[in-house]
């Protein structure tokens, strides 16, 4: 057998979570026929010599991620999406002053036109995940990205869009929620929903966006635990 060469490696120096907890009864998106979290527990050290829950929610609840089958029965499921589509740079877009309800515009994204690259992962920051819980601002009033704005973002070639809210489009009209799902599902776009941004990389800085969702096969979305990696050393992976 041969011997392995000593490889050095880019490891991320931090890891920042960009996800909400799921739990029983967690704010999610306000369907018309509601169904709650349920988390229920199977089995108990005490008695079972394990522990073990039992989850029922829908594809959509907490983080995750929207595949293009959410809205277009023609299109790729979760499972069928590239595990690369969720893995790139991310710019932040700072929009913690939009008021409750209003849309985003490619107004509030030109300041950030220079700073997206080709294949980079946009995400708004309307201060939404940091308002977490069952009232009726977090799940009905949040700031949205217009299909106007969709189609900048689309112009700059993004791979990707995540919102702070449980949803990218607007609450209760088709008018508000259709046009941003649509635009960037429809061309092969990824979004990601429900992030929560910590103040820290509310900096300006690039850092790497990671947000594999749970292979669900044939599902419209699945659970993701998202992440930003920054990068500052080197390993010995030998």
């Amino acid at each position: 057998m041969g011997t392995l060469g000593r490889v050095s490696v880019i490891v991320p120096s931090k890891i920042f979570d960009l996800s909400q907890p799921v739990f029983a009864n967690c704010p999610q998106y306000e369907d018309r026929y509601p169904r709650p979290v349920v988390v229920s527990t199977l089995s108990t050290v005490a008695l079972q010599g394990v522990n073990k829950e039992e989850v029922h929610l829908t594809t959509h609840t907490g983080t995750h991620c929207d595949a293009p089958y959410h809205f277009f029965d023609a299109a790729p499921p979760i499972d069928q999406v590239a595990l690369e589509t969720f893995v790139a740079p991310a710019v932040i877009v700072d929009l913690r002053s939009k008021k409750p309800g209003s849309y985003v515009s490619s107004l509030d994204l030109r300041p950030i036109e220079t700073h997206v690259q080709p294949g980079d992962v946009v995400l708004l920051n309307t201060g939404w995940g940091h308002k977490r819980a069952l009232t009726k601002e977090f799940l009905s009033e949040w700031p949205y990205l217009s299909g106007e704005a969709a189609e900048f973002l689309l112009s700059l070639n993004v791979k990707g869009v995540g919102i702070d809210a449980v949803s990218l489009g607007g609450y209760d009209d088709p008018r508000k929620a259709g046009p941003a799902h649509m635009t960037l599902l429809g061309a092969g776009r990824f979004i990601v929903e429900e992030l929560c941004f910590p103040d820290e990389v509310m900096d300006g800085r690039r850092r790497l966006f990671c947000a594999a969702p749970v292979k669900l096969r044939g599902c419209s979305g699945a659970w993701t635990r998202a992440m930003l990696w920054e990068f500052g050393r080197e390993a010995d992976a030998s």
